[in-house]
């Protein structure tokens, strides 16, 4: 995936094997941009909620995915 692509409320899936061990996950992009992680390092990619943590993740390790309608009955609204 291009950097360029990565859109805040983007559904995304981390490629297997990733190096943060949570290969395969999909989740959510809330930002894009080149972020500073807790060891000091700047890191450019898209910050992702996978609904336990929240990472940062290189473009080129994500992919679009196709997200689900919600059951009948079921609205989908941010909070």
């Amino acid at each position: 995936m291009k950097f360029e692509d990565l859109k805040p409320g983007l559904p995304v899936r981390i490629a297997d094997g990733h190096k943060s061990g949570f290969g395969g996950r999909g989740g959510i992009v809330l930002d894009a941009g080149t972020f500073q992680l807790i060891s000091g390092e700047h890191r450019s990619g898209a910050l992702v909620d996978i609904g336990e943590a929240r990472l940062v993740i290189e473009a080129e390790d994500l992919e679009i995915v196709e997200l689900p309608p919600p059951d009948p009955g079921w609205e989908e609204f941010n909070i």
